[in-house]
């Protein structure tokens, strides 16, 4: 049946992933590794991350409904070509080319099966739960891109070994500053001053909206990529990739809880 796989991070994204050493004669593959590290398996990047009819709807006359996910490969088709024709000849976007990544960034923040989970249970009793991701993409879709435009835009990169990892839930919503406020307040939003965006493009690139004074492309030294990868993988469900299959200690470290988080400020006596 046409379109029944389909698939919850982009094969066209996941593409740039694939372990460079992998042999002449076999497919490219990813590099999957689970969450604690513990495990990895290779799998090539048109087989990870599907779902059956992840965004069909089924129309009244029993017909397949198509339009999200048609949509959803129109926005990847402008994604690889801004990535391939500008991002990696460090050239500069148009206007058309930064709000085409705006809205393929809003897409890859909706369509994760990590945010389908959330819809279904937020929404499941305002929407056929059957329906609710699909139709709450096209929104997302429809309202985040103009929010995010009105942001800085930067794109980092690196020539470390290892680069950028991505995941399951490769865009990643980061205030760094939250822990500062009581647990129910934490939600990452775009109106908030210390709000980072990122997304990685390529072991190599990564996008990156804030409303700081970052912009164009600017090089990311190991330690700030190590930080963002441990960040990555926190926020990753199940598996994070690693292009070359290798990981480092620091992205498994969790902190102590800095003196002036909430709790401690807030400890009883």
């Amino acid at each position: 049946m046409e379109k029944k796989k389909q698939h919850i991070i982009p094969e066209c994204y996941l593409k740039a992933w694939c372990d460079p050493m992998t042999p002449s004669n076999q497919e490219p593959y990813l590099w999957l590794i689970s969450k604690d590290g513990k495990v990895q398996r290779k799998r090539a990047p048109k087989k990870s991350f599907t779902e059956s009819e992840m965004y069909t709807i089924k129309l009244p006359d029993e017909t397949r409904g198509l339009n999200i996910e048609d949509m959803l490969s129109r926005i990847e088709g402008d994604f690889v070509r801004i990535v391939e024709k500008k991002v990696k000849k460090q050239l500069p976007l148009s206007e058309k080319e930064r709000a085409k990544l705006c809205t393929f960034v809003a897409a890859m923040t909706g369509r994760t099966k990590s945010q389908q989970k959330n819809f279904r249970n937020t929404l499941g009793k305002l929407l056929t739960p059957e329906y609710a991701h699909p139709i709450v993409i096209y929104n997302i879709i429809k309202l985040m891109p103009p929010l995010l435009y009105q942001m800085s835009l930067a794109i980092l990169e690196t020539d470390d070994d290892l680069g950028f990892i991505t995941s399951d839930n490769p865009c990643v919503l980061f205030n760094p500053e939250l822990y500062k406020l009581p647990p129910i307040y934490r939600n990452p939003g775009l109106g908030q001053e210390k709000i980072e965006v990122r997304l990685p493009l390529t072991p190599h690139h990564l996008l990156l909206f804030s409303h700081s004074n970052l912009r164009g492309y600017l090089s990311a030294p190991t330690e700030l990529v190590d930080e963002i990868n441990r960040i990555a993988r926190i926020y990753c469900s199940r598996h994070f990739i690693s292009w070359k299959g290798d990981t480092k200690p620091i992205w498994f470290h969790i902190p102590k809880m800095p003196e002036d988080a909430w709790e401690k400020r807030h400890k009883k006596s």
